[in-house]
């Protein structure tokens, strides 16, 4: 149905259906439905999803805020589900973000929308909200993908800096789950953008080698072990 509308049809429509999943004191489901259907039409629109896309980055900035038990302690769904509704929530994002960044044409992600979604997806990196396993699941499915394929959606070296450093500074995390999931983004970015990634190798190289001290490598071998990654 939906590839069958018209962009002057199918606009109203979406920007009603985003009205309802954000209207005040609405049920938190309203916009896990939203963000699930976001998602589907991403996949089916392509590109051109990129079109109405604009209005999702500070609401979908601010929900990954909002789902990230490293930022606060404060349950996002009223129900005994929270966990397993915003682990779905934060896939459905993650995954509508992605598409977002892998079919843009039209340099989407301008030097604005980046900032804003930078920090919130990089922060991910230190969300366990839902145990370990379910980290694990979502950092080698949907984050990681999805920060590597927004540097690439970029396309500019004076946001890869801050974008490459902030994932650096992951690395440094007490957690090793956390160093490995930054060191696997960080891998993945650099083959994204290949050679691009040349001037950023300079600030790079004391991170990966403080990382590759004493303790921090061991826990480090320790947590790969488990990893299905």
């Amino acid at each position: 149905m939906i590839m069958k509308l018209s962009e002057m049809s199918f606009r109203p429509l979406f920007f009603k259906l985003f009205d309802w999943a954000k209207t005040e004191d609405a049920s938190k489901d309203r916009l896990l439905t939203f963000c699930r259907l976001a998602d589907c039409i991403a996949d089916k629109l392509k590109g051109l999803f990129t079109l109405f896309a604009g209005h999702l980055v500070k609401p979908f900035a601010d929900t990954l805020n909002q789902i990230n038990t490293s930022k606060t302690d404060e349950a996002f769904f009223d129900s005994e589900e929270n966990t397993a509704k915003s682990c779905l929530l934060l896939q459905f994002i993650l995954g509508c973000l992605y598409k977002i960044f892998l079919f843009d044409s039209h340099h989407f992600v301008s030097k604005e929308r980046a900032e804003t979604l930078m920090m919130p997806l990089v922060d991910q990196l230190e969300n366990m909200i839902g145990g370990e396993e379910k980290f694990q699941e979502r950092a080698t499915m949907y984050l990681i993908p999805c920060i590597a394929q927004f540097a690439v959606a970029m396309a500019d070296d004076s946001l890869w800096k801050p974008l490459n450093y902030q994932i650096l500074l992951k690395m440094r995390h007490a957690s090793s789950k956390v160093r490995f999931a930054a060191l696997l983004t960080l891998l993945e970015l650099a083959e994204k953008i290949r050679e691009n990634y040349m001037v950023l190798i300079p600030e790079t190289i004391p991170f990966l080698a403080e990382l590759m001290e004493g303790k921090r490598l061991r826990g480090l071998i320790l947590c790969c072990q488990n990893l299905p990654f």
